[in-house]
């Protein structure tokens, strides 16, 4: 299938100021010079003469979901070109991380390394569909940054410092989301308590009864079935799994159909994480909610579960963006990154210790222990 038009490159006029990093995606309609997505709109503001452009959505535009088995021919595919005009796909050589950028990319929005080439434009992937835009600017970003740094109390007092200058960039991170219908049959056995009473000899020699629970355990098998819709599942390798799941929840019911504009001036890193281990990691996340469907029908006080074969089917994805603010930092030569939903301002992200404020902490508080000891034995004197 070939892209949709909001997924056309878009022509540009080589005369025209040109954007020094992000994706350009659109000029601007009063003085042609570069656009950039305004956070918390539905516009583009012009860098230059700060024209506002609305973004408007073609009514019959539609969030699609495709249909996962046949994916590969269903969904639209293309190359950087196509996801945005000017497009260029850089690789950074020290992480790993592809990214879609315009202009000069001088560092690694992912760990600050400054080993960023561009990549030929030869592989087809899967286009988005849908895009999450930015909610909150940098500027908000960078206080909710500074605010969650003061509650880190052994985080370097020159970190704190750092942050007030140190800049944040606007990345569109790769997600699938899946759909899917479950059908589980599974063997186990459905517990029932009941009680005995029991005889005992206290440690004062004294005979005393107690209830005491006891199981009985009967067979049990059947078949569960368990829908679920918009299971999420990140496809970045570049930021450490734990960090990106802290970011949830997404308000993922507020997705819109996919226009290059909403990434105007911003980054989008290429999905690293494929379709089929996509699905699989969607697998993982559906497992508890069956197993707890599981628990359920069996019934009983206690349950165990012998075996479960699951049967997926109706299964159905999409490929979205969704936007973050993060800023990398190498802090003695080890790499620290902090990353803020730039939907909700949540803040997670990993920090050095300050060993000095660590060691003066602990002297404090053995100097407390020791004056409350002195001030003990001075009043028993």
């Amino acid at each position: 299938m070939q892209p949709t038009d909001l997924q056309q490159p878009v022509n540009v006029d080589p005369t025209a100021p040109q954007a020094k990093g992000g994706i350009a995606g659109r000029r601007c309609g009063q003085c042609g010079g570069d656009v950039r997505f305004k956070p918390g709109t539905d516009a583009v503001e012009c860098k230059f003469c700060s024209y506002l452009e609305q973004i408007v959505v073609a009514p019959d535009r539609v969030v699609h979901e495709y249909d996962l088995d046949t994916a590969l021919t269903a969904a639209p595919t293309g190359a950087a070109s196509e996801l945005s005009a000017g497009g260029r796909e850089v690789e950074c050589k020290n992480c790993g991380a592809r990214t879609v950028v315009t202009g000069q990319a001088t560092r690694c929005a992912f760990c600050d390394a400054a080993m960023v080439v561009e990549i030929p434009q030869e592989s087809r992937q899967i286009l988005p569909e849908s895009v999450l835009p930015f909610a909150i600017d940098a500027e908000a970003a960078k206080a909710a940054f500074r605010a969650w740094l003061k509650t880190r109390w052994f985080a370097p007092g020159d970190l704190v410092r750092r942050s007030k200058h140190q800049g944040m960039d606007g990345m569109y991170l790769p997600y699938w989301t899946f759909d899917a219908q479950t059908s589980t049959r599974y063997t186990g056995e459905r517990g029932e308590h009941y009680y005995v009473t029991e005889t005992y000899t206290d440690s004062q020699g004294n005979t005393q009864t107690r209830q005491v629970q006891r199981t009985r355990w009967y067979s049990a098998s059947g078949t569960v079935h368990v829908a679920f819709d918009d299971i999420l599942v990140c496809a970045s390798k570049s930021l450490p799994e734990k960090l990106v799941d802290k970011l949830e929840p997404w308000d993922i019911p507020a997705l819109k159909p996919f226009d290059d504009r909403y990434l105007a001036g911003f980054m989008a890193e290429r999905y690293a994480v494929d379709l089929p281990s996509g699905f699989s990691r969607a697998t993982e996340k559906m497992a508890p909610a069956i197993t707890s469907a599981i628990r359920r029908d069996i019934g009983g006080d206690e349950q165990r579960i012998h075996s479960a074969s699951t049967s997926y089917y109706d299964k159905r994805f999409r490929h979205t963006l969704l936007p973050l603010w993060i800023s990398a930092f190498r802090y003695h030569e080890k790499v620290f990154r902090v990353t803020v939903n730039a939907r909700t301002s949540e803040v997670q992200g990993e920090r050095p210790w300050s060993w000095i404020k660590i060691t003066l902490f602990v002297l404090a508080i053995l100097a407390l222990i020791i004056g409350i000891i002195y001030l003990y034995q001075s009043n028993q004197g």
